[in-house]
């Protein structure tokens, strides 16, 4: 048996359609029974996803700081898939990052470790890596770096995959995956949406720096491939290409009939603009979002390395420009 928490999220849905190629027997999580019955229709719509495998899932609503749940839920699992996540680089989702990404993933941890399941795999993300501004090209020999501004996402993803470390200490076999920004059908309309909703605006200016990025479905095939390999105790970023912000909005803008960006927008204007997202927060208009943890994201220009998985398991990741 394969659990798969966040099943109703990008990565979580994409793998439930790997998982039905395969026929493999699942239990999947998810919180929202809108969401869930939003993912049933699209899976069948565009998938053709047959009922009777639908049926055979065992759909669990699980909140992962309800122990009794989740411990419902993960026992009597051989894998599990730990993708539940909350996804946001607002300062002040701070609390709900931090019970939802850190404590959850303690208690799947301690959960896994109770129940002996033979290997977790957890979803992370590259935002949890970094190095020094003078490091070009990062890969999973880089860590954390104290020295840098992070959002708390990013945080809350560094400290999870220490928990993650810790289980492995007391013996559950795990695996951390770091992918970039994940494209592909989100059929919730959630976390890449809501991103790329503001490259497909009307706005014609773009970030200067780089993004890391990755078929959605890549994900998917990658996490399953490691499912059935002895290699555990690892680290893999997973990224197909580094573009610049400008390609990858105008990518968007295109597929959305929009003008192209062609303004770019420096740190000084970014910088003005979180001093005037302050001035407003501070009289009580708008909650700020912008910070310097996301001026520095938005302008830096480091690449992230994602072929120790095309080594190790000999994947052809599929590019960028055939994304769709």
């Amino acid at each position: 048996m394969i659990l798969i928490t966040g099943g109703t999220g990008l990565v979580g849905s994409h793998l439930i359609l790997e998982c039905y190629k395969k026929k493999l027997k699942l239990r999947v999580t998810y919180r929202s029974e809108q969401k869930l019955n939003s993912l049933k229709y699209n899976l069948k719509k565009k998938y053709l996803i047959e009922s009777d495998y639908f049926k055979s899932i065992d759909w669990v609503k699980v909140n992962l700081n309800d122990i009794v749940s989740l411990d419902n839920a993960i026992k009597g699992t051989d894998f599990v898939y730990h993708c539940a996540a909350k996804v946001s680089l607002a300062d002040y989702d701070k609390n709900e990052l931090y019970k939802t990404n850190i404590e959850g993933t303690a208690n799947v941890v301690n959960i896994c470790l109770k129940h002996k399941v033979k290997k977790l795999l957890y979803l992370s993300s590259i935002s949890s890596i970094s190095a020094d501004k003078d490091v070009e090209i990062i890969n999973e020999s880089h860590s954390w770096d104290n020295n840098r501004n992070y959002t708390f996402y990013a945080y809350s993803k560094y400290a999870s995959e220490l928990e993650v470390w810790r289980g492995s200490q007391e013996g559950l076999n795990v695996i951390i995956v770091n992918p970039g920004l994940i494209l592909g059908d989100d059929f919730n309309n959630s976390s890449i949406e809501k991103i790329l909703k503001i490259a497909r605006s009307n706005l014609f200016f773009y970030p200067i720096g780089k993004v890391a990025v990755i078929d959605v479905n890549d994900v998917s095939r990658i996490l399953l491939l490691l499912l059935d390999t002895p290699i555990i105790n690892e680290r893999f970023i997973l990224v197909s290409d580094n573009i610049s912000q400008k390609i990858l909005f105008n990518k968007f803008k295109l597929s959305a009939k929009k003008r192209k960006a062609f303004f770019p927008l420096s740190k000084f204007l970014l910088n003005f603009y979180l001093i005037v997202e302050t001035v407003l927060d501070t009289v009580g208009i708008r909650k700020k979002f912008m910070s310097q943890a996301i001026i520095q994201m938005l302008c830096s220009k480091q690449i992230y390395d994602g072929s120790k998985v095309s080594r190790l398991l000999s994947f052809d990741y599929k590019g960028f420009e055939d994304n769709n």
